[in-house]
């Protein structure tokens, strides 16, 4: 079976890689936390350790939600379709369901 879970270290990168993308210094990113200039450059060197709340906290500054950043390979209209899903009855849900797999 294939370890599917994300370590440390990719969390990191992937969190780099959004700030990155959403055009953000390190030293920005660590200001917008309420830290010194220093303080994110240091989550992604390893020397200080990235806590939930900090994550949280980041993905709020840079825009991006958990769903984006924890399932990748989701597009927007895939998301937009899954949170509609969620907000169903678990009865509807089920006929959703029943349905998608009528369509196989």
């Amino acid at each position: 079976m294939i370890n599917e879970n994300l370590t440390n270290k990719e969390i990191i990168e992937r969190l780099s890689y959004f700030r990155t993308l959403k055009n953000v210094s390190a030293y920005k990113l660590g200001q917008e936390l309420g830290h010194a200039k220093t303080y994110f450059y240091r989550i992604e060197s390893g020397d200080i350790a990235l806590t939930t709340e900090t994550l949280l906290d980041c993905l709020q500054i840079l825009g991006v939600s958990t769903s984006e950043f924890f399932c990748p390979t989701l597009k927007q209209e895939d998301i937009s379709l899954l949170n509609k899903i969620n907000n169903l009855s678990q009865e509807n849900k089920s006929t959703i369901i029943g349905l998608i797999d009528k369509l196989k």
